[in-house]
């Protein structure tokens, strides 16, 4: 994996070494010694001010903010909300923002500090660990061994892609080898049932036939992409499987967080916990918003999510799944609404589209007066309101359109 990524710290520790050259030298006279001074603060300032990947020129200024903020010069993403933790799915959607914003060097920073820290230095050779932070012994370090094949997936759809834009071979080849791990670890054939995406590669085989399915990790211009790249993987029968669940799946038009699906393809509401429609299930609305036409049908069942949103004014922290009624309370996150975005406006409807456009303007302008901000709100938006303000599109294949490379 090494030969994918460029030294990018090798101009910081240059500078580095020069500053600390300079200070060295401080014994000098005093004229060279204000000199020497001036020119170490100014270089030191440089290294502190840099984010990754600073060095070229930025087309999506909110990338950039959520950089800052959430994205060490290393390449890990901090979720400083939640015990500042790190995710695959964090460092996935990361990489995707950085080739959008067709920033490599940074991207090439996310995905070796993906595969040193969370695959041992050999991503596709394992999969990636799903958590990374502060153990109980103080240490840093993974977390909880399992995979999420949602960030999974995310991964070789990044550099396969890569691969194209940048007209960079070995991304793909090495999308490919994850791609490969993750076929065989994190889909199953579960005969009349379908084929399934597994949420996880440990403990989502239930008893008696049963399967654990979290639909936010299926995307369809995700599987429509890999179904035509990998052909003869399961993607394709994976998302027809889906697609013949979902009028069961959203039967009140509410996507739920997770469900229960047996042997024989029969639909229940999660069985490992409270059945809940809320940070998970978001992300639902959000791909069948921005996949295309193939998933149209997906939008117009889920069109009773919308008529909440309205007869709220902001989309519910959480609903019944079963029932279609919102949880009592007023909390509504703000990356529900930059998430609703792309929904809204596959459903045209034009009015709460631009209230809740409205609502992250106002709240993106708090956030630079200084107003707290996390990292999973400002991710949602940043797929949301990107994909509306046309920085990036997915055409009919599932590739990806950058505003950069058109």
């Amino acid at each position: 994996m090494d030969t994918l990524v460029k030294p990018v710290g090798a101009g910081l520790r240059a500078l580095g070494s020069a500053a600390r050259s300079a200070a060295m030298q401080l014994r000098a006279g005093p004229v060279r010694r204000r000199r020497l001074a001036l020119l170490a603060s100014a270089l030191c300032s440089w290294m502190l001010a840099a984010p990754a990947g600073a060095a070229q020129p930025s087309s999506w200024p909110e990338w950039d903010e959520f950089s800052q903020r959430f994205v060490q010069d290393d390449g890990r993403v901090i979720d400083l909300t939640f015990d500042r933790k790190s995710t695959s799915e964090a460092q996935s959607y990361a990489m995707f923002f950085a080739l959008v914003a067709n920033r490599r060097t940074q991207f090439d920073t996310l995905l070796r500090w993906t595969s040193d820290n969370l695959a041992s230095g050999e991503l596709g050779e394992r999969l990636p660990a799903w958590l990374w932070g502060e153990r109980t012994d103080g240490t840093c370090g993974i977390k909880d061994t399992n995979s999420a094949s949602d960030g999974d997936l995310w991964i070789p759809y990044d550099l396969m892609e890569a691969a194209r834009l940048w007209n960079a071979p070995a991304y793909a080849q090495a999308g490919r080898k994850l791609l490969a791990r993750i076929r065989s670890s994190e889909t199953v054939d579960a005969g009349r049932a379908g084929a399934f995406l597994l949420p996880g590669a440990v403990g989502f085989v239930l008893g008696n036939g049963r399967l654990r399915i979290v639909p936010s990790y299926l995307p369809g211009f995700l599987f429509h992409y890999l179904g035509i790249h990998d052909p003869h993987g399961p993607w394709t029968k994976i998302w027809a499987t889906y697609m013949g669940l979902a009028p069961a799946v959203f039967a009140t038009g509410i996507a739920p967080d997770a469900f229960v699906v047996g042997p024989d393809g029969q639909v229940m509401p999660d069985t490992e916990r409270e059945p809940s429609a809320s940070y998970d299930a978001i992300r639902v609305y959000l791909w069948a918003g921005m996949s295309g036409p193939g998933s149209r049908p997906l939008v117009q069942m889920l069109s009773p999510y919308a008529a909440l949103i309205r007869a709220r004014g902001t989309p519910p922290e959480k609903v019944d799944p079963r029932t279609a009624v919102a949880w009592p309370s007023n909390y509504s996150p703000i990356g529900y609404s930059g998430a609703a975005l792309p929904f809204l406006a596959a459903l045209g409807d034009q009015a709460s589209l631009q209230t809740q456009l409205d609502r992250v303007r106002t709240a993106a302008s708090r956030g630079r007066w200084g107003a707290p901000t996390n990292y999973y709100d400002q991710a949602l938006i940043l797929f949301g309101k990107g994909w509306l303000d046309g920085m990036y599109q997915f055409d009919e294949q599932g590739r990806l359109l950058p505003r950069w490379a058109q």
